[in-house]
């Protein structure tokens, strides 16, 4: 089991102006830059070689927002810390991994098993709902 997709809500406003802008604080301030999920997943070129092998084996879509499309599209969710990863199953949009978590990652890989470490809780938490873990008395 696993999500319909997950959401990769960056805190960054789409457009050029804003990717040029964001790009120049990571290379002139990187400490200093405003979205975790940004400044672990890509680097000066772009998305980061590992990070992008990583979706793209995903059994799942992935889905890419910047902040003005995720208010657009989540009005309800606007309160949420930015950055975020959120799932999304049969319509229920939930917090995969919180701002405060994704900023505490110290590198890509670290953010790479972290993900697949609280996906792994998300299938396990699914599936007792959902009867499909066998409990261990029954095994």
């Amino acid at each position: 089991m696993h999500p319909d997709r997950i959401i990769l809500v960056y805190n960054e406003d789409s457009g050029v102006f804003n990717a040029v802008v964001g790009w120049s604080h990571k290379l002139l301030s990187p400490e200093t830059y405003y979205c975790p999920l940004c400044r672990v997943t890509f680097g000066l070129a772009g998305m980061l070689v590992a990070w992008k092998n990583y979706l793209e084996k995903q059994p799942f879509p992935v889905t890419h927002l910047h902040r003005d499309e995720f208010r657009m599209q989540f009005p309800q969710l606007a309160g949420v810390p930015l950055p975020v990863i959120l799932t999304e199953k049969t319509g229920e949009t939930k917090v995969l991994l919180t701002s405060e978590e994704i900023g505490a990652v110290g590198g890509v890989l670290s953010h790479i098993a972290r993900v697949d470490n609280r996906l792994e809780w998300w299938r396990v938490e699914h599936s007792r709902v959902s009867g499909v873990v066998k409990s261990e008395s029954s095994s």
